[in-house]
């Protein structure tokens, strides 16, 4: 059997195969919203013993938008996401909820005062206590695609002269502190964190990606997250996408940093994905929910 439907342990999570169920996974629905009731129709292509990463949810009331617009506060939601996690654990599935904060204006990395970025940090920490309570099984910290992280570390974005800003370990630490904060909530072991190397979404860039992402993945290590999950994009306008492991050289370097879990997903065909995860660079494959209906995963 190939070892894409093979079981894998990512830290605390014990999953009976490799193909993760991931909401948006190639930014194709950009522009729609992704609400609460999302993630239900998530779980329901769900395959027994399998994982799911919830579609993004705003980690406060400033950081929703119109297309992240429910937090776990917002009201009627908590029923939803229950009956979600619910219908997940009777299939003997997994649910990580991906906290998110767009830093849309005024929340840009480039301009937040320090004390804004403490209440971000704190709204993440209250997010993750959220979710915790509500019976999800871990966290993903969204720092992907142009999201508030991601303006952090790119220094085509991040113009700081402050300890945030500067050198790639400044543009590290709001990363890294937000990690700190959630796995102060959970164990580290249910901790994950989104990507989006060579991403040029929502006008990212940076001058150097390989060395600044191959520090981060090392940093995430020594923070003892189990897993990372890169995620390429189609408004990158690159048929391959970003992810590095069509660049050897890149790819192992990212390898290397990173010895836990990694996922990768895209618009896969099933045979690249198969092959993704018997090289070894991916140890899971994440594919889109109505992906999975149509066939798109697998020819």
């Amino acid at each position: 059997m190939e070892k894409l439907f093979l079981p894998v342990n990512i830290g605390a999570l014990d999953l009976a195969h490799r193909v993760v169920i991931s909401a948006a996974t190639d930014r194709r629905r950009i522009g729609e919203s992704h609400s609460a009731a999302y993630c239900g129709a998530c779980v329901r292509h769900v395959s027994p013993g399998g994982l799911v990463i919830t579609p993004p949810v705003a980690v406060s009331a400033t950081a929703a938008s119109a297309s992240v617009p429910d937090g776990f506060d917002t009201p009627g939601t908590a029923a939803i996401w229950a009956a979600a996690i619910s219908l997940a654990h009777a299939r003997k599935a997994k649910v990580v909820a991906r906290l998110c904060h767009p830093g849309y204006a005024p929340f840009r990395a480039a301009t937040l005062p320090g004390t804004c970025i403490d209440e971000v940090i704190a709204g993440f920490r209250r997010a993750a206590e959220r979710a915790r309570h509500l019976g999800f099984d871990g966290v993903e910290l969204d720092a992907a695609d142009g999201s508030l992280p991601d303006q952090f570390l790119q220094d085509g974005v991040n113009r700081r002269t402050d300890r945030y800003g500067g050198s790639i370990q400044n543009r590290l630490n709001f990363l890294c502190e937000l990690v700190d904060a959630v796995t102060g909530v959970w164990t580290a072991e249910r901790v994950g964190v989104r990507l989006s190397p060579f991403g040029q979404f929502r006008g990212m860039s940076d001058s150097d990606p390989v060395t600044l992402f191959t520090m981060l993945l090392t940093t995430l290590a020594g923070q003892e997250l189990p897993f990372v999950h890169l995620v390429r994009t189609a408004a990158d306008g690159a048929p391959l996408g970003h992810l590095p492991y069509e660049d050897r050289s890149a790819a192992a370097r990212i390898r290397a940093a990173f010895p836990s879990a990694i996922i990768v997903s895209g618009d896969f065909t099933r045979r690249r994905a198969v092959e993704l995860v018997r090289s070894r660079w991916a140890d899971a494959i994440g594919v889109e929910a109505g992906m999975v209906e149509d066939g798109a995963d697998g020819r």
